[in-house]
């Protein structure tokens, strides 16, 4: 065994305990180490060891990798077998399994004879399991943030990197976990290079893959990271779930209560416009609170906009979420918690007076406060003549929270009801705001207007009263000087060459964290 090559799902069992091989007539579990022979090379020719490097296979070479079952619609579906008899690699970072699919872009796995279980010096099963973190699995306080997203390869991993690189700017500790997925280095070192103090994933969490896992499992798998996390000294916490949301643990994971409650939001990663729409859709009414958009889709402007307008959310491209453009929504979120019962919570404070001053500050729309009290005053004003009728200069004055300072709104000077307006007891949601603000047309304006109506506790607005609040709005962020402004958040690429495979153009990474970096790159995942 000391000269097979050892994967990276393999990594957090100590080399030392690998004493003795166990064959026989065995049922291997998830998670147990197997000392295997490569027999045939086939879709994956390298391994990727427990230090990073992906190392080129040989026929009859020796590794060490792990059982598991691999749920991947862009590469393979395959499950743990029921003997020791002959399978397939169906992952480079080390796992074995039987294929039972493959996406028809995939040459058949490599082909590989397992030779035993790896045991201890008892003759006692290796088990990752056995190696996972020691913190407890109890409910963390810490807060989250989930990267979510359509699908493999729709950009949640970017997604989370550069809110990584977010709230670095803001001067917070971050750690940057993925819960679920196929055990594999890449998106564990990308996420270390752009700057996370602490990096954990599931198979930190003991599992060398999640599917099939139960999600109470998997649940305090991520909470056992989270603890880590919070006993590191981190202040927040970035979570990608892997797949999309149909896949059988995500779909799961994303009902479970622990998740968005800890939450301060989601980001949802797309590849067009009618996904983000389900997505985003799905996830509210699981109870989720959507915060913002992102992945593929922001390469096409026409995507941008419909996904904007069908939405209410605006769409964020890498570069506005590693400058810190979430910021204010975050900081307003943990306010919120923090002034509904989680007074107590360090992290929220915290992150609720995290510094602004690291990011980018304009004179224009991106970053002016008083852009938004005066949008929210006019959309006040509105809201109170839609509910009362005409107010008129005797009325009182009162002051009406928001995420940005009190706004200051004439009341009625009386009201047949005998009761103030509905919004004075309710916040208008940061998300919607932000995404109001930066609209760069009318029908995503529209569509933000929409959504602030319904939060505040209203009813559709009349078309013509509709129709005066977004003129009057639009009229406003037009003096702004941004609206002509290029679509920030739409990624511009270069053509591409009729032969060159566009996913292994968008899943390029070189030189994305360089600051001096071509920003019209193409971006994706590695």
């Amino acid at each position: 065994m000391k000269k097979a090559k050892r994967s990276f799902a393999t990594r957090r069992v100590a080399a030392s305990h690998m004493r003795t091989l166990i064959t026989g007539s065995l049922q291997p579990v998830a998670g147990d180490l197997v000392l295997a022979r490569v027999d045939k090379l086939g879709n994956h020719s390298r391994l990727e060891l427990i230090n990073g490097r992906k190392a080129i296979m040989f026929p009859g070479d020796e590794i060490i990798i792990c059982y598991g079952n691999r749920y991947a619609p862009d590469q393979f579906e395959a499950v743990i077998g029921p003997d020791l008899g002959p399978c397939d690699l169906v992952a480079g970072g080390g796992i074995a399994a039987c294929e039972l699919s493959r996406h028809d872009r995939m040459i058949a796995p490599t082909k590989i004879t397992p030779l035993g279980l790896i045991g201890d010096k008892f003759g006692r099963r290796l088990n990752v399991w056995d190696y996972k973190v020691r913190s407890d699995d109890l409910r963390p306080s810490l807060p989250i943030v989930l990267s979510l997203g359509t699908s493999m390869n729709a950009g949640k991993t970017l997604t989370a990197t550069s809110l990584v690189r977010g709230f670095k700017r803001a001067g917070l500790k971050v750690a940057a976990l993925k819960i679920t997925g196929t055990g594999s280095g890449g998106d564990t070192w990308i996420v270390r290079d752009a700057g996370a103090d602490i990096v954990l994933d599931f198979t930190d969490a003991g599992f060398a893959t999640t599917y099939l896992a139960s999600v109470e499992m998997i649940e305090k798998g991520a909470f056992r990271l989270l603890n880590h996390a919070a006993e590191n000294g981190c202040d927040v916490a970035v979570i990608e779930i892997a797949d999309g949301l149909q896949q059988k643990e995500t779909s799961e994971l994303i009902l479970a209560e622990s998740f968005r409650s800890m939450a301060l939001g989601t980001i949802f990663a797309s590849y067009d416009a009618m996904g983000a729409k389900y997505g985003v859709d799905t996830l509210r009414a699981a109870g989720h609170k959507v915060l913002a958009i992102s992945g593929r889709l922001g390469r096409s402007p026409l995507g941008v906009r419909e996904a904007e307008e069908a939405t209410g959310l605006h769409c964020y491209s890498p570069w506005d979420l590693q400058d810190g453009a979430l910021g204010p929504v975050f900081r307003a979120r943990a306010a919120e918690k923090l002034a509904n019962g989680q007074s107590n919570n360090p992290y929220l404070r915290r992150i609720a007076a995290s510094s602004e001053a690291a990011m980018p500050v304009g004179v224009d729309r991106t970053h002016s406060h008083q852009l938004r009290i005066d949008f929210l005053a006019k959309v006040a004003r509105e809201l109170i003549l839609a509910e009362f009728g005409e107010v008129n200069a005797n009325g009182s004055l009162a002051m009406w929270p928001s995420p940005f300072g009190s706004i200051l709104v004439t009341l009625p000077e009386r009201s047949p009801r005998g009761t103030v307006p509905t919004l004075m007891s309710v916040q208008a949601p940061v998300e919607l705001i932000e995404a109001a603000v930066l609209a760069k047309s009318r029908g995503v304006l529209k569509s933000s207007l929409g959504g602030i109506v319904q939060a505040l506790g209203y009813p559709p607005l009349p078309t013509a009263r509709m129709s005066n609040l977004l003129n009057e709005t639009w009229s406003m962020l037009e003096a702004a000087d941004h609206h002509d402004r290029p679509l920030q958040n739409a990624l511009e690429a270069p053509p591409l060459d009729a032969h060159d495979d566009i996913d292994a153009v968008i899943m390029n990474f070189s030189g994305l964290f360089n600051e001096h970096a071509d920003r019209h790159a193409p971006l994706g995942r590695a």
